[in-house]
């Protein structure tokens, strides 16, 4: 009986790589929300301030995803509510902030990014090849609540046995903490798992530097590479072959 091999993995990035922004309104919806919110519980904010404000973090988070930190979804919105007025969350009970909370994250589920039309087909392909399938995503003030209600609605979590998001670890790629909890919770060891994204820092680097092999989707990102991708590829759909060719190397 030959031996048994051991288990393997491919892990994905989530925007630009299952879906893209196509959506208009969030933006609008969540500060007209968030305002709304905050007036039942007794608080004047303009809609101007409040609508800087999520700029403003959304503009912090990203920066602290290039050196591989984030903050719970929770923290991100007492920063957005701080940052629209100091004196706010003294001001209002936990009823009211998680009021305040639902309001700035559901409207994504309003107003959505867009699954790539071959997402599912291809999830469903690497799926049928008998590895581990897991999603690494980076992700702004919207919670992991949210976006997994989402990607059940989309038909896109079937195809995905766990789910690591930046804002509920408080880390973010290209830490090796995104990389190393979702693969201890697949079981298997980073020299047998193979990550695919469009990020050449967050996604090529990242699994590179923990010892991941690493699709890159070309397209979106025209830096130079610090390191080389081990595959590149033009779409999402060319990828079944790509990992057929790893999975038989």
């Amino acid at each position: 009986m030959p031996p048994q091999q051991p288990p393997r993995a491919v892990t994905f990035d989530l925007w630009l790589t299952l879906m893209f922004e196509e959506s208009t309104g969030r933006h609008e919806l969540r500060v007209r929300e968030g305002v709304q919110a905050l007036s039942d519980a007794g608080i004047t904010i303009p809609p101007k301030k409040l609508g800087d404000a999520i700029r403003t973090i959304g503009r912090e988070t990203n920066a602290d995803h290039d050196r591989g930190f984030d903050r719970t979804s929770v923290e991100r919105m007492q920063q957005i509510l701080a940052a629209a007025d100091p004196n706010a969350r003294a001001s209002i009970n936990n009823e009211q902030f998680e009021a305040f909370s639902r309001a700035i994250d559901e409207p994504f589920l309003a107003h959505s990014p867009t699954i790539y039309p071959t997402a599912q087909s291809v999830l469903s392909l690497i799926k049928e090849m008998g590895v581990r399938t897991a999603l690494i995503s980076n992700v702004g003030s919207t919670s992991p609540g949210v976006y997994r209600r989402y990607l059940d609605r989309e038909g896109i979590s079937q195809y995905l046995e766990y789910l690591t998001f930046s804002n509920e670890i408080a880390s973010a790629k290209p830490g090796a903490k995104m990389f190393t909890h979702t693969l201890e919770k697949l079981g298997v060891a980073p020299e047998n798992a193979l990550h695919v994204g469009d990020n050449l820092h967050a996604d090529v680097g990242g699994a590179k530097d923990v010892g991941m092999s690493a699709v890159w989707i070309k397209g979106h990102d025209d830096r130079a590479p610090r390191v080389q991708p081990d595959f590149t590829i033009s779409g999402l759909d060319e990828l079944p072959v790509v990992v057929d060719s790893w999975l038989n190397d």
